[in-house]
């Protein structure tokens, strides 16, 4: 009796469905990092101190005189 693995025929699989998911793989983590990038970023300037402690919109406002 043969084991399962050498009754089985190997069949190559096509190419381009392989290449294809490898791109929307690497299509996927790079939109997953760029996400956790901007998502980083945003969430250091939420919680940044303001220069004299004054609120954001208050600072807004001195800058429009």
């Amino acid at each position: 009796m043969k084991p399962l693995s050498q009754e089985l025929p190997r069949e190559p699989m096509p190419v381009t469905v392989s290449d294809e998911l490898a791109v929307r793989v690497r299509a996927l983590r790079r939109a997953r990092r760029d996400a956790r990038t901007r998502a980083s970023r945003v969430r250091r300037v939420l919680l940044a101190p303001t220069a004299s402690g004054e609120t954001y919109a208050h600072a807004q406002d001195m800058h429009r005189n």
